[in-house]
């Protein structure tokens, strides 16, 4: 089912992707091919307000919409009141959870899209599979496969439009690194634990790198990654930036670096936003459908073990052998390339 726009007159579209950064990012082509079918339309996008500045950067998007975290009845009475009063026809939801999906019908918009599910096809009314047979196909394909329900060709979703990064001002505390040679921005975690390195790795690391004679920039924002940096930062030439940063601030700083090295998670996605070469460690999740969108200065640090991908729930081995057991020497020598 399809329901094309109307190419002749300007039309406000909305766009839901609530959460997490790293899928926010994913969704960056879709809007670019969007844009560049209906550049008349009047694009918003929505996200938790804990991400309104990742949405903000979002080329194309003209207005950035937030919702609270936990969200209540007179959230979504609010949220459908200012929907309504900017004349939204059009709600693609690129999230398509059970909030999104409430916010979706709520919207009371005409054309209503969303991925098929066992129990949400209620909000709307333009669905689209969420997994078709064959190989696994990238979350940045997913996402623009979604538009080809109103009418935009999808095959081949673009590169990242550039985002002018290293513009971007930066505060008191990152201005003495800015312009610093070489510089490696290293993150300490992954929200997930399933996904971590191990400190050990981390350190051997900043240890080797601070050898080359290159100025390590820890950043984290979890109390465990801001623990980790605040022991590795008394290894000389490693200067802790974990903690909240502003999302231009980290952009700037990662902009300003010879690598970035962390694993799948939302700042390396939002590192590859930049030009700046990429040492991605990947373990339970599969590149070929969450790795960065980009082929070029980019290393892939994985090992090949019959359980990949896996639910991250529990581990087989008990030891998350997919990430403790990749080391140190690989993903050194693919720093090394950049450095």
């Amino acid at each position: 089912m399809t329901g094309n726009l109307d190419d002749s007159c300007e039309s406000d579209v909305l766009f839901i992707r609530l959460r997490l950064l790293g899928d926010i990012v994913f969704t960056i082509p879709a809007v670019a091919l969007f844009k560049q079918r209906f550049p008349a339309s009047r694009l918003h996008y929505v996200v938790e307000d804990r991400f309104g500045e990742v949405a903000a950067l979002i080329p194309g998007v003209d207005n950035v919409l937030t919702v609270p975290r936990r969200r209540r009845w007179r959230d979504v009475l609010t949220f459908r009141r200012r929907v309504r009063e900017l004349g939204v026809r059009t709600v693609v939801d690129f999230h398509s959870g059970p909030g999104s999906a409430l916010l979706t019908l709520a919207s009371g918009a005409r054309r209503r899209v969303g991925y098929r599910t066992p129990n949400r096809n209620w909000a709307y009314n333009l669905l689209v599979d969420r997994s078709l047979p064959g190989p696994p196909v990238h979350s940045v394909r997913s996402q623009t496969r979604l538009l080809e329900a109103v009418g935009v060709a999808a095959a081949d979703p673009p590169p990242y439009p550039p985002i002018a990064a290293r513009a971007f001002p930066v505060s008191s505390r990152l201005a003495p690194l800015i312009g610093v040679r070489p510089k490696v921005v290293l993150h300490l975690g992954a929200g997930n634990r399933f996904r971590d390195w191990g400190e050990e790795h981390f350190t051997d690391l900043a240890q080797r790198l601070a050898a080359d004679r290159a100025t390590v920039v820890l950043i984290g924002g979890s109390s465990e990654e801001q623990q980790r940096a605040a022991r590795l930062s008394r290894l000389p030439g490693v200067h802790d930036l974990s903690g909240p940063l502003p999302v231009r601030e980290l952009l700037a700083l990662i902009a300003d670096a010879a690598v970035y090295v962390g694993a799948d998670s939302g700042p390396l996605h939002l590192a590859s936003l930049t030009a700046t070469p990429l040492v991605a460690l990947y373990g339970p999740n599969s590149p070929a459908v969450s790795g960065p969108w980009r082929r070029e200065a980019l290393e892939i640090v994985e090992l090949e073990m019959g359980c990949r991908p896996c639910s991250q729930r529990r581990c087989k081995y008990g030891t998350i052998a997919c990430m403790r057991n990749i080391s140190t020497d690989r993903v050194h020598e693919a720093v090394s390339k950049f450095i």
